[in-house]
């Protein structure tokens, strides 16, 4: 049970293996050139992001604790019967060798487009009515390239969706760092592709695709207890990721703060309370939806757009079908599972 969950993670992170170009978003963040080989895993992740084991095996009903030492050993018998490759401690599918160099090149890579990230995101604490901010994508799991943007998930003050996305987009295009919305390469630039309000936080597109990126999601500006509360209305990524535990997990990033920034969005609250900013919001909302509605890009099969009172996704041209292929086509090939993993609900 535990060595065909260990294959099966490391099929999810193989299908990180193919390169593509997306068409320009017609005013929709996110595309571009994606770029992999392949992302071995160390024992500790393999713990880490292992799939749970009842969605390879139905008749399975409950699961003991599976610990980091029961995961150790199970590679070791996974080695010996030469099912797996390891490399310096990283562990990947048989055959699959010469992809820890890979990995590591593109973690330098990602050191220098977190301090870049980090530095620019500074500034973006002038924007009101935000209330945290995620980094996600490629930067979350550190398998950028050189032309990676910065894909990053908002949360919202209830009743300010709207307001709160153009003053964000406002404050990204003031330093030079918003993702125009006919640039198909944006490198070193906010691409705000999701935004929830804080009264809607729980994701309901779930898949194991979106559960092990949600998994990776890295907290930049966002506080300790903010965080438990988004994991806590989003518990159902254990259903695909057994072991994630946030509380213990979260890897930090945290950027610089600043009180006069910060009082700069509370000032620019404090204006825009009460009738004037529902007003506001409420034309803002208009203009946006029927800009959204307009967009080819929103009805493009393969990919998810929504745009309702409580939260905003632009993913048009979604990776999730790519990744979700190449798993299904491969934990068949290995035999650990002939149930197929659904995508989230993307577009037909």
């Amino acid at each position: 049970m535990i060595r065909d969950a260990i294959l099966a993670t490391l099929a999810y992170y193989d299908g990180f293996n193919s390169t593509r170009t997306t068409p320009a978003r017609q005013g929709h963040s996110g595309g571009g050139v994606i770029q992999s080989g392949g992302y071995p895993l160390s024992g500790f992740e393999l713990y880490r992001y292992l799939i749970n084991p009842q969605r390879l095996k139905s008749n399975i009903e409950s699961i003991e604790i599976i610990n980091l030492r029961d995961i150790e050993d199970a590679v070791k018998e996974l080695l010996e019967r030469e099912e797996i490759t390891e490399e310096n401690g990283f562990y990947s599918l048989r055959g699959r060798t010469g992809l820890l160099a890979l990995r590591l090149e593109r973690e330098k890579i990602s050191a220098q487009k977190w301090r870049k990230c980090l530095n620019r995101a500074y500034w973006l604490q002038m924007a009101p009515w935000i209330r945290g901010m995620f980094v996600s994508g490629s930067l979350a799991l550190e398998t950028v390239n050189k032309e990676s943007d910065f894909d990053i998930l908002v949360l919202v003050e209830p009743g300010r969706l709207y307001l709160a996305r153009i003053f964000l987009s406002g404050v990204a295009s003031l330093i030079g760092a918003r993702r125009t919305r006919y640039e198909t390469i944006a490198s070193d630039k906010f691409c705000f592709n999701h935004f929830l309000t804080l009264d809607a936080l729980n994701m309901k597109h779930g898949s194991i695709y979106n559960a092990q990126t949600y998994a990776h999601l890295v907290p930049m500006m966002v506080d300790h207890a903010l965080v438990g509360k988004f994991f806590a209305e989003n518990l159902w990524i254990n259903k695909y990721v057994y072991n994630f535990m946030p509380h213990q997990q979260t890897i930090r990033r945290t950027v610089q703060p600043s009180v006069f920034l910060r009082g700069v969005a509370r000032a620019i609250e404090f204006i825009f309370q009460g009738g004037m900013g529902d007003i506001l919001e409420r034309w803002s909302r208009k203009y946006q939806q029927e800009r959204i509605t307009a967009n080819p890009a929103t009805h493009a099969v393969g990919g998810r757009v929504v745009y309702t009172n409580t939260e905003l996704e632009f993913h048009p041209h979604s990776f999730e079908r790519t990744i979700l292929e190449h798993y299904n086509k491969t934990i068949r090939h290995l035999g650990v599972s002939v149930n197929s993993e659904p995508d989230s609900g993307l577009r037909q």
